[in-house]
C-alpha cells in the first residue's frame, strides 16, 4: 500500500480498484449489487478528494473511465437478473442515484430535449410508456442537485483552468524575456 501511496493514488482509489476487479468474479447477485452500490459511493468520495495543491486527485478522464467500469458491471446485474425479479424500488434507486459521478463535458439545462430521458414505471406490468419529448422533464430534487453540483464542479475548472494558464502566460512571458535579457548580454560581451 506504501508504494500506491507514494504514487499519488488514494486509500479510496485502492478500496475502488480492488471491488472493481473483484466484481467480475462474483457470482451472488446480491453481493453484486452491493459491489455497485459500493463502487458508486467510493467513486463520489474519489471524485472528491482533493490535493494539498486544491487540484482533482483524479482526473475526470479517469473518473469517468471508473464510470464506465461500474456502469459495466451493474449493466451485467441487469443482464442476468429477469425483468420480473427486478423491483421497481430498484429501478427508482437507480434512476435517482445521486452517486454516479459521471462529469459531463458540457452543461444542459434541466429542460432540455437533449437529456436522456428513463422511464420509471410506477408498476412495470401496468405501465405504458409514454415518451413524450415535447414535454419538459420534470427532475426530482436528487437529480437536480447532482446536475447543479457538476455544473458548480464544471465551473470551478473553469476557474482554475483561467488561473493556471494565466500563470502560464506570466511564466513564459519572463521566460522569453529572461532569453532577450541573455541573447543581449552575449551579443554586447562580443
Amino acid at each position: 500500500m506504501i508504494r500506491y501511496l507514494i504514487m499519488g493514488i488514494s486509500k479510496t482509489e485502492i478500496s475502488l480498484r480492488r471491488l472493481l476487479s473483484a466484481a467480475p468474479n462474483q457470482q451472488n447477485q446480491s453481493k453484486l449489487m452491493h459491489y455497485v452500490a459500493t463502487l458508486r459511493e467510493q467513486l463520489e468520495q474519489l471524485s472528491e478528494e482533493k490535493t494539498p495543491q486544491g487540484l482533482p486527485r483524479v482526473t475526470k478522464a479517469k473518473v469517468n473511465e471508473y464510470y464506465e467500469k461500474i456502469e459495466a458491471v451493474a449493466s451485467r446485474i441487469a443482464a442476468q437478473v429477469p425483468d420480473t425479479e427486478v423491483s421497481d424500488a430498484n429501478f427508482a434507486k437507480d434512476s435517482t442515484n445521486d452517486s454516479s459521478p459521471k462529469v459531463e463535458d458540457d452543461t444542459r439545462s434541466p429542460t432540455s430535449p437533449q437529456l436522456r430521458r428513463r422511464i420509471v414505471p410506477a408498476n412495470s406490468k401496468e405501465q405504458s410508456y409514454d415518451a413524450d419529448l415535447s414535454k419538459p422533464i420534470k427532475l426530482d430534487t436528487a437529480a437536480q442537485a447532482h446536475i447543479d453540483r457538476n455544473r458548480k464542479l464544471q465551473e470551478d475548472l473553469t476557474d482554475e483552468m483561467v488561473v493556471l494558464a494565466r500563470q502560464l502566460k506570466e511564466r513564459s512571458q519572463m521566460i522569453s524575456q529572461s532569453v532577450q535579457n541573455t541573447e543581449k548580454i552575449f551579443d554586447s560581451t562580443e
